[in-house]
């Protein structure tokens, strides 16, 4: 009997112990439910950020809780000093990142994480115990080393390491000596600091000793290799052509340092760095480009003419240019001539290298000719510039000379300001009046806009698409009939177009009498330019006026390809008072 009794109060306690159980789960389970609903959008309780609570905000609350704790930092920057000298910097000029983003992100992802257990987890956590982030600027040395090199550096005095300098035909010591320089360290933990406790005080910078690396030539093995060096007679050569390196400019490619061999560069038996040779580059790319001139040259693009019958025909060949490799020259010059066996040797020894150069290929080859498909006329542009001062003259003809055997290859955009170039006195321009700022002014390179103006005529009557024109101010006589003018100023207003044919177009340039010309080669692809215009509207006495001029382009079959209006507005000249230009 008794044993019966046990067994059903056995049963008895296993049945209160599930009911305990699943209570606690499903009381957990509702507290988690309502903990998840209270906290859905907001962070938990007992997180904190440096200290400080952040519970019940939500993301973007949090953020901008963090930002105007760092506002100052942000806007003002911090302030470094030296005894009474005093820099100031913003924490991006320093390399300081201070991701709030990031941070509030990490602390809204207590409790709210994909996985309930996880979640669950966090609650019961935080019933108990307190989260706080803390708040770690992240700081780039790199650019913190930018910043000290070229604002506080005035305070450093760097390290001198024992070298050698070569005066009067021998090589001279120069004794080490020991500097000053900024404790980078402690000013990248006071800077942490100061940003993770919100204090926005000046920063001290504290200088420490620095000794050099390099204090003696114990053993004179770095002065005894210069010398072996100094012995051989380097001679660089490109194709036929050589130069033999003298020994004045070859002494200023021997430098003194420590090289990343053991054995070179430490002394085995006190066991510090020892002085090495080695090349100073700096000095031998100072060399390598007085050379430049000799040896680059060019490329050289195919040029193209017609003859009386309309043929292309080819009338220079094309040439490939030639640049000198600084860099892959300045490493060949160093892996052959700075290398042990050399410095070690002391006999006279002639050592060549052969300089790296890069060929560069014409644009235009003479091959390449043949598939541009320039077979025709395709339009000429034409305007008249009689009446033109001498220096006006003179800046059409050396602006109508750039364009002279341009090439526009199928689908690419024409720029003229681009094929222009600069304008000043050194590209041959005059003074001459241009349209500036209300006023009709001399400056150099005006009358371009003659040119412009005949090459938006020629491509306007080939039926290329216009993609960028501008009318002058005013109307000029220059540029009759009015409406058809295009104006430029380098960088901007520009004339563009799209070579919208299929093949290449050669522009030439010509001028006779008071005659200029565009002539506008390529692929006649059949297509019909039907130009409406120009007519002028609402004219008054003042000689301001409005014109408009159409340009309906229809390919073989006469279908429409596009249209474009060309509306000009024209002031009054009475606006824009001349000046005299130079002579």
């Amino acid at each position: 009997m008794k044993k019966k009794y046990t067994k059903n109060k056995t049963k008895k306690s296993k049945i209160i112990l599930i009911i305990i159980i699943f209570l606690i789960v499903v009381s957990s389970g509702i507290t988690t439910y309502l903990c998840y609903q209270k906290y859905l959008d907001t962070i938990l309780p007992n997180i904190f950020i440096n200290g400080e609570s952040y519970s019940d905000l939500t993301e973007e609350e949090a953020k901008n809780k963090l930002e105007n704790k760092i506002k100052d930092f942000r806007e003002n920057g911090i302030i470094l000093a030296y005894k009474d000298i005093f820099f100031s910097a913003q924490l991006e000029e320093i390399g300081i990142d201070i991701n709030t983003e990031k941070i509030i992100s990490n602390t809204f992802d207590y409790g709210h994480k994909s996985d309930i257990l996880e979640n669950l987890k966090d609650y019961f956590n935080l019933q108990v115990n307190t989260v706080n982030i803390q708040l770690t600027p992240e700081i780039n040395k790199e650019k913190l080393e930018l910043y000290i090199s070229e604002n506080i550096s005035v305070l450093e005095d760097q390290p001198k390491n024992f070298s050698y300098t070569y005066e009067k035909d021998e090589f001279i010591p120069i004794h080490a000596k020991p500097g000053i320089i900024i404790n980078r360290e402690k000013l990248i933990r006071n800077i942490s600091e100061n940003i993770t406790n919100f204090d926005n005080r000046t920063i001290d910078i504290e200088l420490i000793r620095k000794d050099p690396e390099i204090k003696e030539d114990t053993n004179e093995l770095a002065l005894t290799d210069a010398k072996n060096l100094l012995n051989k007679k380097i001679i660089l050569k490109y194709n036929s052509t050589e130069w033999e390196v003298q020994e004045e400019d070859f002494v200023l490619w021997i430098d003194f340092g420590t090289i990343n061999n053991f054995a070179d560069s430490y002394d085995a038996f006190s066991n510090r760095k020892t002085l090495s040779v080695k090349a100073n580059k700096e000095k031998m790319k100072n060399y390598l480009i007085s050379l430049v001139p000799q040896i680059n040259k060019e490329p050289i693009n195919a040029q193209l003419k017609f003859d009386k019958n309309g043929k292309v025909e080819v009338f220079f060949l094309s040439q490939e240019g030639v640049v000198l490799e600084l860099e892959k020259s300045i490493n060949e010059i160093d892996k052959i001539v700075f290398f042990e066996e050399n410095y070690r040797d002391n006999s006279e020894k002639e050592i060549e290298i052969q300089m790296n150069v890069e060929k560069v290929q014409p644009e235009i080859t003479t091959e390449s000719i043949d598939n541009m498909g320039i077979t025709a006329l395709l339009a000429i542009g034409e305007s008249n510039f009689y009446g033109s001062p001498r220096n006006r003259r003179h800046n059409i003809a050396v602006g109508a000379s750039k364009f002279n055997g341009i090439l526009v290859g199928p689908e690419d955009e024409f720029s003229f300001n681009k094929a222009l170039g600069g304008v000043g006195a050194k590209e041959g321009y005059l003074p001459e009046l241009v349209i500036k700022k209300g006023e009709t002014v001399p400056e150099y390179g005006g009358g371009l806009c003659q040119v412009s103006t005949t090459a938006f005529r020629a491509a306007v009557k080939t039926g290329l698409e216009i993609t960028e024109r501008k009318n002058h101010a005013y109307p000029v006589k220059y540029y009759n009939p009015q409406g058809t003018d295009a104006t430029i100023y380098p960088p901007h207003p520009d004339l563009r177009f799209k070579n919208n044919t299929p093949a290449y177009i050669l522009i030439q340039t010509r001028i006779e009498g008071n005659k200029l010309f565009f002539d506008f080669y390529g692929s006649d692809d059949e297509r019909k330019v039907e130009l409406k215009g120009p007519y002028t509207y609402d004219k008054k006495p003042d000689g301001s006026m409005k014109t408009t001029w159409t340009q309906k382009v229809y390919d073989k079959d006469e279908k429409l390809l596009f249209e474009k209006k060309f509306h000009s507005t024209y002031r009054s000249p009475a606006l824009y008072p001349h000046r005299s230009p130079l002579e």
